[in-house]
């Protein structure tokens, strides 16, 4: 009798231990797909960016056309038109490593301050960095043929009635500025129409850090600070004009491309 009770108590011993194996094993699975998986996150949470891009002289916000703004060293400057496409976005994480923004162009205008640049991994990140222009692709093709013909169907983006087959303005600023030595007030209109692939430039902003919380938008302030272009600049009649393709392979044009990788700074 004793015999039968211990064969008893051991089967269900035997039982008992191969449910609980079988137990652990299924939550092991479970665990295994669980979003929290540090090894195997099965999605990632976003965030919206945006920039929020302002227009200056110097140390000034043009809030107009057509308006005379002072520089710190006293030099009078207008704008009529100022306006540049920023593509090839990218965010750079804190630990270096870049994530590039898919299939993004802005056309920055001085009418509008607010881009939507998307929707971008949660993180933290310590910088941006984009290019002023439009890649060759993108730069050869009719605006109406892309997905970005809103903003690449503008004849004021274009070196002459048409884009092609002379591609599109990169930049585009043009206004008044006082080329007295005494700055005197002597104005002097200016155009500065930069394109073609050669003059694709890239800006590598400096550090700041910002994050990107889940669900929630985040904006970049920035500036756009048009007098850093006559940087190095001879101010008279044979430097204001940048008008051709022929023109963009200029030591002018090549002045003020250089000058182009300075003019974005952080607000």
């Amino acid at each position: 009798m004793k015999t039968k009770i211990k064969i008893v108590r051991l089967l269900l011993f035997s039982v008992f231990i191969i449910i609980l194996s079988s137990s652990s094993c299924k939550k092991a699975k479970n665990d295994e797909s669980s979003p929290n998986n540090t090894g195997n996150s099965s999605t990632t949470s976003n965030g919206t960016l945006m920039f929020h891009l302002h227009t200056f002289i110097d140390a000034q916000e043009v809030d107009a056309y057509n308006i005379e703004y002072t520089t710190d060293a006293g030099r009078n400057i207008s704008l009529s038109i100022a306006q540049l496409y920023i593509s090839e976005i990218q965010l750079e994480r804190l630990d270096g490593t870049l994530y590039d923004v898919p299939n993004k162009t802005l056309l920055k205008i001085l009418e509008v301050e607010t881009y939507l640049v998307g929707n971008v991994p949660a993180g933290n990140y310590k910088s941006v960095r984009f290019k002023v222009g439009l890649p060759s692709a993108t730069n050869a093709i009719n605006p109406t043929s892309s997905s970005d013909s809103v903003i690449l169907n503008r004849s004021d983006m274009w070196f002459s009635s048409t884009a092609q087959p002379d591609g599109y303005l990169f930049l585009n600023v043009q206004g008044t500025i006082d080329t007295s030595v005494d700055m005197s007030g002597k104005m002097c209109p200016f155009v500065y129409k930069i394109g073609t692939n050669a003059n694709y430039k890239q800006i590598v902003m400096q550090s700041q850090n910002y994050t990107i919380v889940p669900n929630q938008t985040q904006f970049v302030h920035l500036y756009v600070d048009f007098n850093r272009l006559f940087t190095g600049v001879t101010l008279d009649n044979a430097h204001l004009n940048i008008t051709t393709v022929a023109d963009n392979n200029t030591p002018l044009a090549t002045q003020i491309v250089n000058n182009m990788s300075t003019i974005i700074k952080y607000e």
